[in-house]
């Protein structure tokens, strides 16, 4: 993995030929996910969700910003213009983004086992996630 430092992003290498793509890709990241399913109006707050908000707690934050965000297609949450750093109890660090937690929570059901076990791996003590980590639903609030 490419090392940090601070002036650019470091993003995973394309994939070789005959190599698993989407795997290779998400190497090094953690819970980058595009699509997702209609969110559940229960949040999902287990061991991992607050593994999770313990690892954002403590998370590395780039100093370079992005021109734009992305929006949660089926809730309408947005992140944050940045790139975020967790450590995995090896060491390592993983590239996530401000929708960790959030995805977790609401579409717990679009996460791959893999991107499951990453989660596991952080080296962050469990807590309970704040209600601006768990980035509720503006689709389902009512009035």
């Amino acid at each position: 993995m490419d090392k940090f430092d601070g002036s650019k992003p470091v993003f995973a290498q394309p994939p070789s030929e005959g190599r698993d793509k989407n795997l290779e890709a998400n190497q090094g990241r953690l819970l980058m996910i595009e699509r997702v399913s209609r969110p559940s109006e229960t949040p999902v707050l287990d061991k991992l969700t607050r593994k999770m908000a313990g690892a954002w707690r403590e998370r590395r934050i780039s100093d370079y910003m992005y021109k734009g965000f992305h929006t949660c297609d089926n809730c309408g949450v947005a992140s944050d213009n940045r790139d975020h750093w967790v450590k995995s109890a090896d060491g390592r660090e993983l590239l996530t983004n401000s929708l960790a937690v959030h995805y977790l929570a609401f579409h717990r059901a679009d996460v791959s086992p893999d991107e499951l076990a990453k989660v596991a791996s952080l080296a962050a003590a469990e807590v309970e996630p704040s209600d601006k980590e768990l980035a509720k639903s503006r689709r389902n609030v009512t009035t």
